[in-house]
This record gives structure tokens, sequence and C-alpha cells, in this order.
């Protein structure tokens, strides 16, 4: 894959993965915008989360559509009592509802080795579906950067720094998380949004779990 092409598709990796990070905070007016952008990167990279975007999309048409999921938002990620669908991934991880456990320290300790800390990117226990999400963001941002600059052994780094966050992590728990909203959500909108986040999470997690990335310059070859 030539540079051009490799850019196209890390930038809409990493905005497939802000836009679906994004679905996950309260629902406002600008959640129509973010479908949008969603479906067109989910076209890009060929994925099947597409059509699950699509779907949900064709039913938010405006604030009021938009106004409708806050219920069903808090029902499921917020309380005040029992969390329908936990959005941390030590619930999934560690079992016994149990927050900010061992796996919460494994993602701190990640997301400081990259100079980040949770305030400064995102207002939420640090292993937050949006904060995982949005450190995948992150990560491909800083891949790119290194691809712009030539930087082909910094690539392969950050590379190396997603496949160990997704094995580890985000790719294990999601699955979940998808199936408690399938189960509880009350509208179609999170059904979709779920499945899409498991389908893109699991494809990409194929495709980089396959990348040689021993060689810098192995990561000009991805896709």
């Amino acid at each position: 894959m030539d540079v051009d092409k490799l850019l196209t598709q890390e930038f809409a990796r990493r905005d497939a993965y802000k836009g679906l990070s994004d679905c996950y905070k309260l629902p406002e007016e600008e959640l129509i915008n973010t479908l949008e952008g969603l479906e067109r990167v989910f076209e890009t990279l060929g994925s099947e989360a597409r059509s699950h975007i699509a779907l949900v999309r064709s039913e938010i048409k405006g604030r009021e559509d938009v106004d409708d999921l806050k219920v069903d938002y808090a029902r499921l990620f917020v309380g005040p009592y029992n969390l329908l669908a936990p959005p941390y991934g030590s619930v999934y991880l560690e079992g016994e509802r149990k927050v900010m456990g061992d796996s919460t320290m494994d993602i701190q300790k990640r997301y400081a080795e990259v100079g980040l800390t949770t305030a400064e990117f995102f207002k939420e226990i640090p292993d937050h579906i949006r904060a995982e999400l949005e450190f995948m963001y992150f990560l491909i941002f800083k891949e790119i950067e290194a691809i712009q600059e030539g930087s082909f052994e910094n690539v392969s780094g950050f590379l190396l720094k997603q496949r160990s966050f997704l094995q580890d992590h985000l790719a294990i728990w999601v699955k979940g998380l998808a199936q408690n909203i399938e189960v509880h959500s009350q509208k179609n909108f999170y059904r979709g949004v779920a499945m899409a986040t498991r389908i893109f999470i699991s494809e990409d997690f194929s495709e980089i779990a396959e990348l040689d990335i021993s060689e810098p310059t192995a990561a000009v070859s991805l896709g």
C-alpha cells in the first residue's frame, strides 16, 4: 500500500473510533452529524458496521428523536440505581461489577506511557468505553503523525500499542457490553451502535493482529 492510501485508511480508522466514542456520550443534536460521519468512514473501510449505523441514522432525524434517546442512555449507562449496561471495562474483565480494579490500573499505565492522563482528554473513569475508544483514536492520530514524518519505526511502535490495547482490553470486553445493550436497550439506536462497535473492533483487531510489525517498514503494508 502506498503512503497516500495508507493515510486515507488510517484517517478513517481514527475517525471511526472517535465517532463511536461520541455515540456513547449524552445524546445531543450533533449526534446526527456524528452518525453521518461514521457511515462515511465505515464505507471507506469496507466495514460491515456501516449497515448498522445507516439503519439507526435513518431513524434519527432531528432534536426530538435525539431527546428521546436520553432516557434509554440513562437507564443503560448512568443509573442512578442498577446499571443495565455498565460502560466500564473492569466490570467485564474482573467480574462482580468491580470498578477501578487491576485492569483499570493497567490502562492508566498505558495512558501514562504515551504522556496522557485521563483528565486531559476525558472526564470519566479510565476504562469507560468512551475513554478507551478515544485512546485508540489518540494512538492512531500519533501513528498518522509518524507516517507523515516518515518515521516508520514510530509507526510500528504505535501499531504495536494499538494491537496490545485491543488484545488485552477493548476487543475482549466490548462483546459483553454489546450483549447487555442488545438485551436491555429500549431503543433500536443503542442496539445498532452496540452492534457496530462490536463488529468494527473485531474487524480492526483481526486486521492489526495479522500485521508483521517486527520491521519498521512493515507498517507501510497495513491493509
